[in-house]
């Protein structure tokens, strides 16, 4: 019980700080709080592309997840409500029979799979 508490205020105060993007910190010298600010950093729920097959074009908005929270993986389901981040937006404008968009959310290609962090990714983290 106590366990689940911990973990609640927690979470509640790290989307604060989320929202803010700031963190608090003393400064022993002065004796005085100081903010700095910082980048929130999404979760990685898959270290790869995640494939969309027969996208549509034109008429569709697709909403990129970019927190890492959405169940509906690569795609926004309003997870990221209470934090800072926000649903990269897009729509296609030629045909393709697949997307593949980012699963680590940390491409430089923003949304599509980069291939090269995923690798960084799974190389550090001993992953095949």
């Amino acid at each position: 019980m106590i366990r689940m508490l911990m973990k609640r205020c927690f979470t509640v105060q790290l989307k604060d700080l989320e929202e803010t993007a700031k963190v608090i910190r003393l400064n022993k010298q002065n004796k005085k709080a100081e903010t700095e600010q910082f980048t929130p950093i999404p979760t990685s729920p898959v270290l790869g592309p995640i494939k969309i097959e027969d996208p549509k074009v034109s008429n569709k908005t697709y909403r990129w997840c970019s927190c890492g929270l959405s169940q509906k993986q690569p795609l926004c389901d309003g997870s990221h409500q209470g934090t800072s981040f926000k649903p990269y937006r897009f729509t296609l404008e030629q045909e393709t029979d697949s997307l593949e968009l980012c699963g680590c959310k940390l491409t430089k290609s923003v949304p599509f799979c980069d291939g090269q962090t995923c690798m960084n990714l799974r190389k550090q983290s001993g992953q095949p």
